[in-house]
Formats: structure tokens, C-alpha cells, sequence
């Protein structure tokens, strides 16, 4: 019954995601419930290095958080639910073309996590913080996103982390002034 209410809810994302092979999602700005997930999981030290929207393999519409320590899943529901995967115990990370858009993979610890529908751009910048001078196998995709789609990318990262650690960027101002 559950499943049923969340199709009927999410239906015209998902007739878009499956008939035009994008997620409408993928390239706005994160939601107020992904701000307030991931809050709670987030060190005053801790900076987010990029972001990524799309349905997580066996859920239903979710976002990966890569810090610098960690990635964060955050499994969207009545209660979102935010997995921590460490970024040095990652062994495998692909970014490849699927049906849906960008699917990004990760193993580590016995884990699995998968997204798909991701946008390139955002994808592209996801695989690069999670691979950043670590020794992992590193899967690319056949082209890369344009400069202003990175771009576009560095400006989700900054919109989410500039509402999910207002503090951090007060006292960075603070201490620039």
C-alpha cells in the first residue's frame, strides 16, 4: 500500500524519468528535507565537496553527500534515512551511462550503494571527491560534462552547504574580514 501512495506521489517524476531518460530533479537545488537530513550528520569541520540526486537502488528518491571524510546517503521518506559510508574505505567507484541518466556506484566495507538518474555534471564531480588521491578502481564515463555544467554542479554543492552549515560560513567570513 505504501509503495502504491509513494508512486501515485512522486508518478510525474518518474513518467519523466522513464520516458525522456532524465531525472527532473537531478539538477536543482537540494530540497529542504535533504538541508535538514543532513544537518545533524555534519562536523563544523566538515565541508561538502559535492552532491548528487537521483533514486537510490532499492528506495526511492535519495542524494549522496560527499564530505571529506565521508559519503553520506540520505534515503528520502516520512523519516529520511542517512547512511555514512568512510571515502578511505571505498575499493570501487563508477560512474557510468545507464538508461535513466548517470548511475553511480560505490563498494566499501561489505556495502553497496547505487544511484541512478544522476545528471552528468553532478556525477562527474561526485566520482572526483570520492576518488581524490585514494587508491580505488575508478570506472569514468565515455564523455565528460562541459565547463558550464560543472559549473552549474559547483553551485548545488555551494547552495547545499551554505544551507546545511550556515555557522561553518559565518565564522569563514568572520575570519576573512
Amino acid at each position: 500500500m505504501i509503495g502504491l501512495l509513494n508512486f501515485l506521489r512522486d508518478h510525474d517524476h518518474l513518467l519523466e524519468m522513464f520516458l525522456e531518460n532524465r531525472d527532473p530533479y537531478a539538477t536543482q537545488p537540494m530540497p529542504q528535507w535533504v538541508v535538514e537530513a543532513v544537518r545533524p550528520h555534519l562536523g563544523r569541520q566538515d565541508r561538502i565537496r559535492a552532491v548528487a540526486s537521483g533514486r537510490i537502488v532499492g528506495a526511492n528518491r535519495g542524494v549522496w553527500v560527499i564530505t571529506d571524510r565521508e559519503l553520506l546517503v540520505v534515503e528520502s521518506g516520512i523519516k529520511p534515512r542517512v547512511r555514512h559510508l568512510p571515502l578511505n574505505s571505498v575499493e570501487l567507484c563508477s560512474n557510468l551511462k545507464g538508461k535513466y541518466g548517470q548511475t553511480l556506484r560505490v563498494e566499501g566495507l561489505g556495502q553497496r550503494h547505487s544511484l541512478i538518474g544522476a545528471a552528468p555534471s553532478t556525477a562527474a564531480l561526485t566520482q572526483e571527491a570520492i576518488a581524490h588521491g585514494r587508491p580505488m578502481e575508478v570506472v569514468r564515463p565515455a564523455t565528460a560534462p562541459t565547463e558550464a555544467e560543472l559549473q552549474d554542479a559547483r553551485y548545488l554543492v555551494a547552495d547545499l552547504s551554505v544551507r546545511a552549515q550556515p555557522a561553518a560560513h559565518l565564522s569563514a567570513e568572520a575570519v576573512a574580514a
